[in-house]
């Protein structure tokens, strides 16, 4: 019956939309550190080239947080909404609701 509640296409897709832009966030911070210091050494290498400009990692780094924050805040959310309106509390502290 859980499972059947309207809340589950709602929760679902903010959920994945705020961890996805989490990723993207997480990859273009790596790629700009890999890039700052290439430009640092003065010796750049093979993925110099291959890289966006800090310019643009910082911004899509920016953006990816400051959409996938909130997206994962309402997914988080609707997730302690749909969990009181189907078990009857906020959170139970279940092993497998921490590790989610």
């Amino acid at each position: 019956p859980a499972l059947k509640s309207n809340w589950l296409p709602i929760h679902v897709p903010l959920c994945f939309m705020g961890d996805a832009l989490f990723a993207m966030a997480f990859g273009s911070g790596i790629m700009y550190l890999i890039q700052e210091r290439q430009l640092k050494r003065k010796r750049p290498g093979a993925f110099y080239y291959r890289l966006p400009s800090l310019d643009v990692l910082d911004s899509m780094n920016y953006r990816a947080l400051t959409i996938g924050f909130p997206l994962l805040t309402l997914g988080i959310i609707t997730g302690s909404v749909w969990a009181q309106y189907a078990w009857g509390s906020y959170w139970s502290w279940d092993p497998k609701e921490i590790w989610s």
